[in-house]
């Protein structure tokens, strides 16, 4: 049996057909804005990995220096590092970061 989501427009026009990959989270992790690398083991062998950030701001303050993270994934888990120049005015952007297998 096929699960997913179908939608169409007025027209009866199949507009989206997400039949055949429908994600599954496997988890999260909080990253926070201390600037620092860090990683979340977690077993993502059972499909092809993905990963959603979502920030809790996007500029923190007027210099923009105020960098996301870098966000890697693999089958063993998720890691992160922040580029940008440390010192004064460095807001990394913090938020959440969802993973997980389509």
């Amino acid at each position: 049996m096929t699960a997913g989501l179908q939608i169409w427009n007025a027209a009866g026009q199949l507009m989206l057909d997400a039949t055949q990959r429908v994600g599954r989270i496997k988890g999260s992790v909080y990253i926070p804005n201390n600037g620092l690398s860090g990683s979340q083991a977690a077993d993502l062998s059972g499909g092809t990995p993905f990963f959603s950030f979502q920030p809790d701001f996007l500029f923190m303050h007027i210099n923009a220096n105020s960098p996301p993270p870098q966000i890697s994934i693999s089958s063993t888990g998720v890691s992160w590092m922040f580029s940008g120049s440390a010192g004064s005015f460095f807001y990394p952007v913090s938020g959440w970061l969802f993973y997980g297998v389509f």
